[in-house]
């Protein structure tokens, strides 16, 4: 257990109702960092485990936590690198893991950003490149993907806003975007209009508010008028 991603990955586990394992880089006396020690209760508490190599009183060292990533890796089905600059912990658990035979999964970040370095630079060397959760579990065909309550809420809005355009002449175009950005050539190619009829129809269904033009093309707005 450590600061930042780590913390985040724990809690939001835990929120979700999932299980979750920790693995420490120090005994079970000296839980790091300190503000953790109700995370490490609430893991126990909810079924999840806490491992660790060292005996209870092993204090913190730095280099134990490098040591502890071999664990890390070895336990999951694979890794996902969310941030690594050039020399990084992240980087050397994803080596770990490529040795371990796991997969490396990695968010990709614009060039000029210094968290982004490791994770690039993964991906040139044959990491998943991950965009959404369901890059990572269409590699593992035994997983299901359970659909977060956000975007449940998000599908529920959807489709109550899509009852809002009654229009049939609308409506045809209307369906095919959605929260994914979509091009007018794209509509063009799924529709039976002319590209005419297309950018009237998109013109209007923009100025009404039922969607907004972004980097890609046009997507739906979410939210009920």
């Amino acid at each position: 257990m450590a600061r930042g991603i780590d913390t985040i990955a724990h809690h939001t586990t835990l929120q979700e109702k999932g299980k979750t394992i920790a693995v420490l880089g120090s005994g079970f006396y000296h839980i790091y960092p300190e503000e953790n020690k109700e995370l490490y209760q609430q893991i126990i508490q909810k079924d999840g485990l806490v491992i660790t190599e060292y005996p209870p009183k092993q204090e913190v060292k730095s280099e134990n936590f490098l040591k502890r990533n071999r664990i890390v890796s070895g336990l999951a089905l694979g890794i996902l690198v969310v941030e690594a600059s050039h020399r990084s912990g992240t980087s050397v658990t994803a080596r770990l893991a490529k040795k371990q035979e796991r997969k490396v999964f990695s968010i990709p970040h614009e060039v000029n950003n210094k968290h982004g370095v490791g994770t690039n630079r993964l991906i040139q060397k044959g990491a998943i490149i991950v965009t959404n959760a369901k890059d990572i579990i269409k590699e593992f065909p035994f997983l299901t993907y359970k659909m977060p309550e956000k975007e449940k809420i998000e599908e529920i809005q959807i489709h109550k806003k899509r009852k809002f355009c009654n229009n049939h002449e609308y409506n045809e175009i209307y369906q095919l975007i959605t929260k994914n950005p979509i091009t007018l050539n794209e509509i063009y190619e799924k529709s039976n209009k002319t590209i005419s009829q297309i950018n009237t129809i998109v013109l209007m269904l923009e100025l009404e508010g039922y969607i907004k033009k972004v980097a890609g093309g046009y997507e739906c707005i979410f939210e009920e008028k």
